[in-house]
């Protein structure tokens, strides 16, 4: 039965559980209390059986599956897909913010307003090829929950004025255009 040390590494019986794990570990003789202490002998017999399957693990020579270098090889391709995010203006060339990020800034700005709660947002950015504009605007789209009783033409015009706002100011991207689909309602009570 093992058992835990309280926050400050010592075991119930008061002994540093890193100093009888340490002396288990190094073969160590145990001294008297530590003999006849059930949480000592509880700590060291873990300290051994760890130490074993540690050792076990580092002598066999595991051979992963076929698929693990292309599932490996599709997460580092889809980290770098270009749709994934947002190119920023920036002084020094354009710099690069993920979707999901600027997505996350966005969502909690409108969690932070009374009376609405945000559920999903997509970010598309412009891309004006016909002026050579890399376009770096966006467009926004967002689904929120409403408090139930407020004005919703109220509420979605905050929520309009407080994207554009966000993204212009804290995320460093011109908001083109904000369209916001009222999703549920909730009470007051969540």
């Amino acid at each position: 039965m093992a058992l835990t040390p309280d926050p400050d590494g010592r075991l119930a019986c008061g002994r540093d559980a890193a100093a009888v794990w340490d002396r288990a570990v190094a073969g160590e003789p145990a001294d008297a209390h530590e003999r006849g202490c059930p949480h000592c002998t509880a700590a060291a017999a873990d300290a051994r059986g760890l130490g074993a399957l540690v050792q076990r693990l580092a002598q066999e020579d595991p051979e992963p599956p076929p698929s693990v270098l292309d599932r490996v090889m599709v997460a580092v391709r889809t980290e770098l897909r270009p749709h994934d995010v947002l190119t920023l203006p920036s002084p020094h060339g354009p710099a690069r913010l993920s979707r999901a990020a600027a997505a996350a800034v966005l969502r909690h700005t409108v969690d932070a307003m009374a009376g609405v709660r945000a559920r999903s947002c997509r970010i598309e950015q412009a891309d004006d090829t016909r002026s050579g504009d890399p376009g770096h605007a966006v467009d926004v789209r967002i689904t929120v929950t409403a408090r139930f009783g407020v004005d919703l033409a109220s509420v979605t015009a905050r929520v309009r004025q407080m994207v554009a706002a966000a993204g212009e100011q804290a995320l460093g991207v011109p908001v083109r255009r904000v369209d916001i689909e009222v999703v549920d309602v909730f009470g007051d009570h969540w």
